[in-house]
């Protein structure tokens, strides 16, 4: 089973973090005045995360390879709609631009979640490194590819895993 360090927003990271301080983490993010956001990083650079407040948080997982990774957003299962939707996250602006609290993370109403459903999500990635496979997962790597070539100026492409053979004819 990997190892995961749990960086909370407003608190110290914890390594290596037990399922118990990931789920208690998770609690403090329906607080009214507490953290808006956690991330759950392995040794080999994944990760997942939840950011959000007032019971409303987008989910997060980053699967990396080598130099190369894919990105994922948690949607509803079943739900199709993806008509734009905000969350509000951070309790203070790293730019100064919005109060507490609001910041806005983009989203799709598919992929506006409970905080039961950060709880399942999370759990399941500590216990397998693995997206859980009880919710929808859309593939935004392109935006976050899109953005770092902005920011950076290079032009590194997706590098996914080779898929794996199937059965011989």
């Amino acid at each position: 089973m990997p190892l995961y360090r749990l960086m909370l927003e407003d608190h110290h990271s914890v390594f290596p973090v037990s399922l118990g301080q990931v789920q208690a983490a998770i609690r403090k993010l329906a607080g009214p005045t507490g953290p808006t956001f956690l991330n759950l990083k392995d040794e080999g650079g994944s990760w997942a995360q939840a950011g959000g407040t007032n019971g409303r948080y987008r989910v997060e997982v980053r699967d990396v390879y080598g130099e190369g990774f894919q990105h994922w957003m948690a949607a509803l299962p079943g739900c199709n709609d993806r008509s734009e939707a905000v969350v509000y996250y951070r309790n203070s602006c790293t730019e100064n631009e919005h109060p507490p609290r609001k910041c806005p993370l983009n989203a799709t109403v598919a992929n506006v979640l409970g905080l039961n459903d950060v709880m399942v999500i999370l759990s399941e990635f500590w216990a397998t490194g693995l997206r859980s496979a009880k919710y929808s997962w859309d593939d935004i790597s392109q935006e976050w590819i899109e953005e770092d070539v902005a920011q950076k100026g290079t032009g590194i492409k997706v590098i996914k895993p080779k898929p794996k053979p199937g059965p011989v004819e």
